[in-house]
């Protein structure tokens, strides 16, 4: 049973307004202490920017503890640059697995390096 949890959304609209990435990252602190830390990794997309977004993938990720100060980080400040960039990179992997051309342990490793792009603490 976790002791503490919470989570944070995060959002990136491409220029363009045609694709939208979302990332829903949770903590959780069981009572023992240890730490959790998952990533729901969304694309939505559309084809025109009248339209409404639909979505075509969501990959639920753990995030390993070596990526916990990271992904912490993340929660707090946000996408840094590096991560937006990393993040534009697994909706690509993402959209390619959901037209089966990449395996999920790809999608899901991919979604993972958007933490680890980051730089800034």
């Amino acid at each position: 049973m976790a002791d503490t949890s919470f989570s944070v959304d995060l959002l990136i609209v491409t220029p363009n307004q045609l694709r939208k990435i979302t990332f829903k990252l949770t903590k959780e602190v069981k009572t023992d202490g240890t730490v959790n830390w998952t990533m729901e990794f969304g694309l939505h997309e559309r084809k025109d920017t009248t339209k409404d977004f639909a979505e075509v993938v969501v990959l639920k990720v753990n995030i390993s503890k070596p990526q916990h100060d990271k992904i912490e980080a993340t929660a707090q400040k946000g996408l840094d640059q590096p991560q937006a960039s990393a993040a534009l990179v697994a909706a690509d992997t993402a959209k390619a697995f959901a037209k089966k051309k990449v395996s999920k342990q790809t999608a899901n490793a991919s979604a993972r390096n958007v933490i680890a792009a980051r730089v800034a603490s």
